[in-house]
């Protein structure tokens, strides 16, 4: 009798454990490790864009909680669909599954990345009904205070030009000037002006990066191309060498697309 009442008693703590894992009937796989969602990677990692986007889109349909496809579908959306739109549904849906991940910054830079490009589509797609969740005023308003940041920045700029012109000018009109030991000649304004230390150009960004002590992929892509923005791109380059956005080990060299 000892042994039958054991067994009964060792299935229910199994399916009480069962229960908790799985609440409601809820599937216990992980969501990368569904089928569909390796699969979609191999499709991405062949260049099979569609075929991958379809696959996370099968996953999003079969889960309740989807983030990391709803992130995928919605970065293949924005930078190999061309379609915005899309692509801010997906980002926001990862943030209300992830409000407080680490990338939440990043994907919300993503969202205005794609709001911004939804703006220079709106003269040859006019708006549509479709895309009533789009907040025109609050991104009328975004724009704005970027365009004004942008203007403040140039008057600045203008300012030190003015003042470097201004040295220069009082130096040409020293009579008792001596050439320099090194034969070099006074700068003129707009030789001042060209060393004036500029933004890093995209175009002539490091091929590699090796990781530092206090490096997150924002501040790489701050580094290499001037905004933190591009970070996701550098993670795409490196999927074979990242098991996620902050596995980064000091020492350990990146590519940069």
């Amino acid at each position: 009798m000892f042994l039958p009442r054991f067994a009964l008693v060792a299935s229910l703590f199994a399916l009480i454990a069962l229960s908790a894992c799985a609440p409601n009937g809820l599937e216990v796989v992980g969501e990368t490790d569904e089928k569909q969602y390796q699969l979609a990677k191999d499709y991405q990692g062949q260049g099979r864009t569609e075929e991958a986007l379809s696959a996370f889109l099968r996953v999003i349909d079969a889960r309740r909680d989807a983030p990391e496809s709803h992130f995928e579908a919605g970065y293949i959306y924005l930078n190999s669909m061309k379609d915005p739109v899309k692509a801010i549904y997906h980002f926001d849906r990862y943030l209300q599954f992830k409000p407080q991940s680490p990338q939440a910054t990043q994907v919300r830079q993503l969202i205005e990345t794609a709001q911004k490009e939804f703006a220079r589509q709106l003269p040859a797609h006019p708006y549509q009904g479709e895309l009533d969740r789009i907040d025109l005023m609050e991104l009328v308003k975004s724009l704005k205070l970027e365009n004004d940041s942008l203007t403040r920045e140039l008057a600045a700029a203008q300012q030190r030009v003015q003042q470097l012109e201004n040295v220069v000018g009082g130096a040409r009109r020293v009579p008792t000037a001596q050439p320099s030991v090194t034969g070099q000649r006074s700068r003129t304004p707009a030789q001042v002006q060209a060393v004036t230390p500029t933004t890093p150009d995209p175009a002539s960004a490091p091929r590699s990066y090796t990781i530092k002590s206090g490096d997150s992929l924002s501040s790489i892509s701050r580094a290499v191309y001037g905004t933190p923005s591009r970070w996701i791109d550098i993670y795409q380059a490196n999927r074979d060498r990242l098991s996620s956005e902050n596995a980064l080990r000091v020492g350990q060299d990146l590519r940069i697309p």
